[in-house]
C-alpha cells in the first residue's frame, strides 16, 4: 500500500482497499486519496466479493490493481458505476480546492469539509489538545482505517478508558513527563503486566504526534521485559496431531494451526494462504520437494518455505484454503483441541511488572494459541537439527536475504536449505512424518489412516 507522503503538487492518486471479509466473505470497500503530502480517506458503504469458490477452481472478482470488479462479478455495472461516481466525487473537490493547476495546498481538513459540509458544521473545531485521549483514539482509527489493519487499530481500544478512568476528565494537553510518571506508578500499583504498559506507552506517542510533541521524548517510552513464550514439546507435538477430535471445527483448526506451524507463519499470513502458492524446489536433477510461497506481512519478504509430507497433505486436504476464523476463534478452539491432548504440562507463565516477576503456573491447554505454533516451530527445528539456528531463522522469516527479494533467489534459498529442514522435522515428528492429522490412529501399533474419516474422503 503507497505510504509515500512526498509533497507532489498538481496530482491526486485515488486507490480502492478492501477491508477484511465479514461471514459471507464480502469485503467493505474503503477509498483513500493521496496528494499534497497527506491522504484523505472515505468508506462508501460498499461491499465487495473479491472472488468466489467453485469445487476446487478459485474464481477472482476483483482487480486491484484498477480498484474495480471485473465483469463477471454478480453486481458489476452497480459496484463500478458507483465506484466511478465516488472517485469523481473525491477529484471533483479536490481540484475545486487545488485550482486549475492544483497548487493550492489541500489539507485533510479541507477534503472533509467540502465533501461533507453538514457532518463539519456539526462538529465544533476543537484544538487537538482539548481533545481527550477517547476523541483521539477515535479520530486516530477513522484516519487510518483502510491504511492500518483492524487487528492494529483495535489494540489501543481500551487503553483511552484506562487513562480516563485513572483520572477523569484529562485531556491531550496534560500530556507530559510528569503525567506520564503518575501514570506509570498507578499501572505498577496495580501490577499491570510490563508488555500491557508498554501498548499503553506506545498509544501515548500517538496522542503525543497529534499534538505536536515530539514522540521520541525519552519519558514517553517504556522498556518492558518479555515474558518466555510457550512452545510445544516433541511429545506434546505428537498428541496434538494424534488426538481424535469429534468436532470437524476442532480438526479445521487443529490442521490449520499444524500447518501454520510447519510453514513458520502468522495468523495473518495464514489468511492469505492459497493453492497458488504451492511449488516444487529442485533439490538435484532427480529430486524435488513441496515448498510453500509467500510474503510476510510483517518484514514484507518473500520466502519459499520447504513443507514436509504432512504439512502437504493438510493443504490437500482443504484445497490450501481456510475458511476465515478470528483470531479469538482460533486461539479459544486449540485450547480446547489441546485439553483434548491432554497437554496439562505446567508452564510458567511470569507475570513481569516493573521488571519484578512473578511465578504464574498454568497449564500447556490455557496458555496456547494461535502464534505458539511459531514459537513451537522454531523451537523444535533447533532441536532437530542440533541446535543450528540458520534453519529455524529461515522458517520464521529472521534470517538475512541480501540485496535481493526476486522468486529466482528464493528458490535458490529454499533448495539449499530444504534438505536439512526437512531432515530436521523427520527427526522431530519420527514415523509422523508422513502422517495425515484426524486420519491418524494408534491402532495396530502405528498410524494408519482413520476409517471413518478415509471413507468420508472417498466418498
Amino acid at each position: 500500500m503507497p505510504r509515500s507522503r512526498q509533497v507532489v503538487y498538481g496530482k491526486i492518486a485515488i486507490h480502492v482497499y478492501l477491508r477484511r471479509p465479514d461471514k459471507e466473505n464480502f469485503h467493505q470497500v474503503r477509498l483513500v486519496a493521496y496528494f499534497h503530502g497527506t491522504d484523505f480517506s472515505v468508506s462508501p458503504g460498499l461491499r465487495i466479493l473479491p472472488f468466489r469458490v467453485t469445487g476446487k477452481k478459485r474464481e477472482e472478482l476483483f482487480e486491484p490493481k484498477t480498484g474495480r470488479v471485473l465483469s463477471t462479478h454478480p453486481d458489476a455495472t452497480k459496484l463500478n458505476g458507483q465506484l466511478q461516481a465516488w472517485q469523481q466525487k473525491i477529484e471533483d473537490a479536490f481540484w475545486k480546492l487545488a485550482g486549475p493547476l492544483g497548487l493550492t495546498p489541500v489539507t485533510r481538513e479541507m477534503m472533509e469539509q467540502e465533501m461533507f459540509p453538514e457532518a463539519v458544521v456539526r462538529v465544533a473545531v476543537v484544538e487537538p489538545k482539548q481533545l481527550t485521549f477517547t476523541q483521539h483514539y477515535q479520530q486516530w482509527v477513522k484516519d487510518y482505517t483502510g491504511i492500518h489493519k483492524e487487528s492494529y487499530l483495535r489494540k489501543f481500544k481500551h487503553v483511552p478508558e484506562q487513562i480516563e478512568t485513572w483520572r477523569p476528565k484529562t485531556v491531550a494537553g496534560d500530556l507530559s513527563e510528569s503525567f506520564c510518571r503518575e501514570y506509570l506508578k498507578d499501572m505498577l500499583s496495580r501490577k499491570q503486566a510490563d508488555g500491557s504498559i508498554a501498548k499503553q506507552y506506545k498509544f501515548l506517542r500517538i496522542v503525543a504526534e497529534r499534538i505536536g510533541l515530539s514522540s521520541k521524548a525519552s519519558w514517553l517510552h517504556y522498556s518492558d521485559n518479555a515474558a518466555p513464550q510457550l512452545d510445544l514439546e516433541k511429545d506434546e507435538l505428537r498428541k496434538l496431531i494424534l488426538v481424535h477430535l469429534e468436532d470437524p471445527r476442532l480438526s479445521e483448526e487443529r490442521d490449520r494451526w499444524l500447518l501454520q506451524c510447519f510453514t513458520g507463519r502468522r495468523d495473518a499470513d495464514m489468511q492469505e494462504l492459497r493453492a497458488e502458492q504451492l511449488t516444487r524446489i529442485s533439490i538435484d536433477n532427480e529430486t524435488s520437494v513441496a515448498g510453500l510461497i509467500h510474503g510476510q506481512t510483517k518484514t514484507s519478504k518473500q520466502v519459499v518455505v520447504p513443507i514436509p509430507p504432512m504439512a502437504v497433505a493438510i493443504g490437500e486436504r482443504w484445497e490450501w484454503s481456510f475458511p476465515y476464523r478470528t483470531n479469538q476463534t482460533r486461539n479459544d478452539w486449540i485450547k480446547r483441541i489441546a485439553k483434548e491432548a491432554g497437554l496439562n504440562r505446567l508452564f510458567n507463565d511470569l507475570h513481569i511488572s516493573g521488571g519484578n516477576m512473578t511465578d504464574n503456573y498454568r497449564p500447556v491447554h490455557e496458555l496456547i494459541g494461535t502464534h505458539s505454533a511459531r514459537h513451537t516451530a522454531g523451537s523444535l527445528i533447533l532441536e532437530g537439527s542440533e541446535g543450528d539456528k540458520s534453519l529455524s531463522g529461515y522458517l520464521l522469516g529472521h534470517a538475512t536475504t541480501g540485496n535481493s527479494n526476486t522468486d529466482i533467489y528464493a528458490k535458490d534459498k529454499a533448495r539449499r536449505v530444504a534438505p536439512k529442514l526437512l531432515q530436521a522435522w523427520q527427526q522431530v515428528l519420527g514415523d509422523l512424518y508422513e502422517a495425515t492429522p484426524n486420519w491418524v490412529s494408534t491402532e495396530e501399533g502405528g498410524p494408519v489412516r482413520h476409517k471413518q474419516a478415509r471413507n468420508k474422503k472417498k466418498k
